[in-house]
């Protein structure tokens, strides 16, 4: 008799900690995806687009002005000339090279 009370209270401890752990690893997730923004779209040209090991892509372009995709242009030189590059991150290729 002692040994099958023991045997359930050790199964419903084992519950107890996998479903903090599923929470846990649930409220990561959530917060790693809210971290790195996906653009869906593809950018009309891309002649440095770099590929990462997570199967995402970013294009290192220096551009005079951001393709209407980009979601999020920064701006990278002022001078002499303001140059601007697309922070995004894409799921897929950034786009065809572009032809200068």
């Amino acid at each position: 008799m002692k040994s099958s009370t023991l045997l359930v209270i050790l199964a419903v401890q084992a519950a107890l900690i996998m479903g903090i752990f599923a929470a846990v690893a649930k409220e990561n997730a959530v917060g790693e995806s809210k971290a790195i923004d996906i653009n869906p779209g593809q950018l009309k040209c891309c002649s440095n687009c770099n590929f990462s090991f997570s199967g995402l892509y970013t294009c290192d372009d220096i551009v005079k002005k951001c393709d209407p995709v980009c979601k999020k242009c920064a701006v990278v030189k002022t001078h002499p000339v303001k140059m601007f590059k697309c922070t995004d991150t894409f799921l897929g290729m950034c786009g065809p090279p572009c032809k200068y």
